[in-house]
């Protein structure tokens, strides 16, 4: 080659190489390395400028990468791999400046998404308690007769006791119109509608006394209707009540007496007194409006409506009876009456006397 072709290709070397010096001192471009949490390189790592048109390049098989040349200016670069957590950084690009900008790319937090289809499942069933029976009317004149403490009998007219509350087994005290069940049925004769008396033994008198030598009295503590039979056991509602109700209690037919007329006040026979026995439920005193049975009945002469004088012997003057309230007798036996209290002055105790009016 010949001393003037060296001379034109230097030449024209030398001018090439200052036009391309020229052209990227107003262009900038980015490089670096990408790795994961480890410090290993990471091949696929989709590198982005944000810019017009977009910039984009794919770190190679040691994890580097390098941008074209871009305008200087304010960047926001993306690094995004799948697996990874996608990381933008903002950098700012001077003219003529290759700028080093290497990233750490975190594992993504792992999510799972299971999608079950099934037909939704069958609502559980509304719980309905059973329906309250509805009892029949009971004549109110009936129910006049059915309360109060008497004198037990020799024997029971008992048919059978009260075994609990029907929709709760573990009930064992019945309050109102509550559903109770009996352990006589049809077997026994009973039937839908029929009334019963609720009863209760109770121990009077000396309480220390031995079991042969003990007395007792019952009180009524209300009235019950069946409303359900089964061959040995009964449904019934409790259509009145004079006190509690549990279970373990007696139940026997109704018989209603017919309703009484109070008889008008006579001679207090203070010289031949009949003798308060018991109070409601085994009580040793009472008040106004309670019940205690007294130890005459049918074959002394008692009636029911019949008026009586409370009373006691004074202690300052021998044989003087002082008047401590008045009542009335609502229920009769052979021995034995049940009296109302309708004015006392005073408690009225076991023991008191009572003046029946002739």
């Amino acid at each position: 080659m010949t001393s003037f072709a060296l001379k034109s290709t230097l030449v024209a070397w030398l001018v090439c190489s200052a036009s391309v010096a020229l052209a990227q001192s107003d262009r900038a471009r980015v490089m670096g390395l990408v790795t994961d949490g480890s410090g290993g390189a990471l091949p696929g790592v989709t590198v982005t400028l944000q810019s017009r048109p977009l910039v984009s390049v794919v770190t190679d098989g040691t994890g580097r990468y390098i941008t074209p040349w871009v305008t200087p200016g304010k960047y926001t670069i993306t690094f995004e791999l799948s697996g990874f957590e996608t990381h933008t950084v903002t950098v700012q690009l001077g003219g003529g400046e290759t700028g080093v900008l290497d990233q750490q790319l975190a594992l993504a937090a792992l999510s799972e998404t299971v999608q079950v289809i099934a037909p939704a499942p069958a609502p559980p069933p509304e719980f309905r308690p059973p329906a309250r029976p509805e009892p029949r009317p009971v004549d109110e004149k009936a129910l006049a007769s059915v309360c109060g403490p008497r004198e037990a009998r020799d024997f029971s007219v008992a048919i059978g006791r009260i075994v609990s509350h029907r929709d709760d087994p573990n009930r064992q005290l019945i309050g109102p119109r509550d559903v109770l069940r009996i352990d006589v049925g049809a077997t026994q004769g009973v039937v839908t509608g029929q009334n019963f008396v609720v009863r209760r033994r109770f121990q009077t008198g000396d309480r220390s006394a031995p079991k042969k030598l003990a007395t007792f009295a019952e009180q009524t503590a209300g009235l019950i209707q069946i409303v359900e039979t089964q061959p040995n056991s009964s449904a019934a509602v409790v259509v009145y009540m004079c006190g509690e109700i549990y279970a373990g209690d007696t139940v026997e037919p109704l018989v209603a007496q017919p309703v009484f007329v109070t008889i008008p006040a006579g001679t207090p026979q203070f010289e031949e007194p009949a003798r308060i026995l018991t109070g409601e439920h085994g009580q040793s005193a009472s008040a106004d409006g309670q019940m205690m049975v007294i130890d005459r009945g049918i074959m002394q002469g008692v009636e029911r409506g019949q008026r009586v004088t409370i009373f006691r012997r004074s202690a300052a003057v021998e044989g003087v009876p002082v008047t401590i309230g008045d009542g009335v007798i609502i229920a009769v036996r052979a021995d034995s009456a049940t009296m109302r209290i309708d004015h006392a002055t005073d408690a009225v105790m076991v023991g008191d006397l009572i003046a029946l009016h002739r």
